[in-house]
């Protein structure tokens, strides 16, 4: 059978439902979005500029650019950028290629297609292979705990028999060389057992010895590392300076009390730090690692890898050798988070077990009248049955798989739910039919992914109002400062 056709970004960009979805934008709006009205805050081509916050979800993150071209193609720019896991690695290629008034998603995409997913499961081949099944094979699980049952059924029995007749049958010739027979084979089969629970006890020292993570999410760290070499970032310096590049003829559409106060780009990933049980927003929060003069050894690449470190998939990310006797160093512990004695070293996990949408990074509590809107996507992998809410209907991993939703999502719910105003800028693309640890994913799958993107923004786009998402984020903060002011 001939191999299937690689797709390129061609066929990504040309894909009939995108063309549809962008068809559609622009006889509502206009060719690029000219007569699409979305924020006060605009550049000197007259490119509408938001904030926005991706949302974590492995290899759904393709989803995310399938969105962000389509917003690009209706003229929309990023100011500041955020983003957890998947939605890092979107945001920080976000914030590393091109200027800000530039479109990015599509060269973007061309990393992308470029890349075999399956080349991010770096660790041992028997791992490899186990997760390639596990993910791929739904009845792979169902398959081993049957060969596992039936091993130790043939085993017991094995013994068991052997044992007769040893000690119970009269050991005549012809039963003495059968016993022997029985008694080479037990041998052989306890030799092999005991070889292979060697073997996974070594194993599993390795995944003690390497962050409990399977993969050491090396080669990830080297395509990121050598993207953002191509595009003039080597260091952490290079990385904030890209992020951060001023707008050309930033200008607001209507006088506004701040003026440009306060519109300055940026970005943020978000890392879980285990040692000390904290939060960490890179790049803000580097100095808790380095000294100002030493911040230079602290790769961008890294902090994203630190972000996208899913629990037992991936290795941690550690970062040694924390000067923690360092005057800068201890300032920065002690203002940030309250400690008095940093750690000599941190290790982080996907920034997704605390926060996996981190919209909250940008709340203004000084705004009374929003410049520019938050703009959020979510990636919802959540399967529309009612198998979910049938607890009894649930797994031993559906079980835990509620539990890592719950601890990573709530506090992000927690935001929306007493700032519901967000939600008017949130875009939900919808991926039941999605494993979010599907690293083997064929390209047509990516395909899906893209066009599942583009058709969220699209619905997105076509049914956000600025002005009433202006007038109830006023209404919000008034709310807000008159309950402050009520306080005894």
């Amino acid at each position: 059978m001939a191999a299937s056709k690689k797709l390129t970004v061609t066929d990504f960009l040309q894909s009939p439902r995108v063309q549809e979805q962008l068809a559609t934008l622009r006889a509502a709006f206009g060719t690029n979005g000219e007569h699409l009205v979305i924020s006060d805050t605009l550049d000197g081509d007259g490119h509408q500029y938001v904030n926005l916050v991706q949302k974590g979800g492995g290899v759904l993150g393709v989803a995310l650019v399938g969105y962000t071209y389509v917003l690009e193609q209706m003229g929309i720019r990023f100011m500041r950028l955020a983003g957890t896991s998947a939605g890092a690695i979107n945001t920080a290629l976000l914030a590393i290629t091109g200027k800000k008034e530039s479109e990015k998603s599509a060269k973007i995409l061309e990393a992308i297609t470029a890349l075999d997913f399956f080349d991010l499961v770096d660790g041992h081949p028997a791992a490899r292979w186990l997760i390639k099944n596990f993910i791929t094979k739904s009845s792979f699980l169902v398959k081993i705990k049957r060969w596992a049952n039936g091993l130790g059924i043939f085993y017991s029995l094995l013994l068991a028999v052997t044992f007769v007749c040893l000690w119970l049958l009269p050991h005549n010739a012809p039963m003495r060389q059968f016993t022997q027979t029985l008694v080479v084979l037990l041998l052989v089969i306890t030799l092999l057992l005991g070889v292979l629970a060697w073997y996974i006890s070594r194993l599993l020292k390795r995944l003690r010895s390497s962050g409990y993570g399977i993969n050491p999410g090396d080669f990830f760290y080297d395509w990121l590392k050598q993207l953002m070499k191509e595009n003039g970032v080597t260091n952490l310096e290079d990385f904030r300076l890209k992020a951060g590049q001023p707008v050309d003829g930033l200008h607001l559409r209507q006088e506004h009390r701040d003026g440009l106060t306060g519109l300055v780009p940026d970005v943020t990933v978000i890392a879980s730090e285990l040692i000390t049980e904290n939060k960490i927003e890179f790049p803000k929060m580097c100095n808790l690692f380095r000294p100002p003069d030493r911040l230079h050894e602290l790769h961008p690449a890294g902090l994203v890898r630190a972000s996208m470190a899913i629990p037992l998939f991936f290795e941690s990310y550690f970062i040694y050798g924390i000067p923690r006797t360092n005057e800068d160093v201890k300032k920065a512990w002690l203002d940030t988070f309250g400690e008095k004695e940093p750690p000599g070293e941190a290790r982080f996990v996907d920034g997704g077990i605390l926060s996996n949408f981190p919209i909250n990074i940008f709340y203004n509590p000084t705004v009374v009248v929003p410049r520019l809107p938050v703009f959020g996507i979510d990636l919802d992998d959540s399967s529309p049955g009612d198998t979910g809410k049938n607890t009894a209907a649930w797994t031993l991993s559906g079980y835990f798989f509620r539990i890592f939703n719950t601890v990573r999502n709530y506090y992000d719910k927690d935001f929306q739910l007493k700032n519901k105003v967000y939600s008017r800028g949130i875009g939900r693309i919808a991926l039941p039919d999605f494993n979010w640890l599907n690293f083997f994913i064929t390209d047509k799958e990516k395909l899906v992914l893209f066009e599942r993107g583009a058709e969220a923004a699209a619905r997105f786009l076509l049914n956000f109002d600025w002005e009433a998402y202006k007038q109830e984020r006023s209404v919000m903060q008034v709310t807000l400062e008159t309950r402050k002011q009520q306080q005894p």
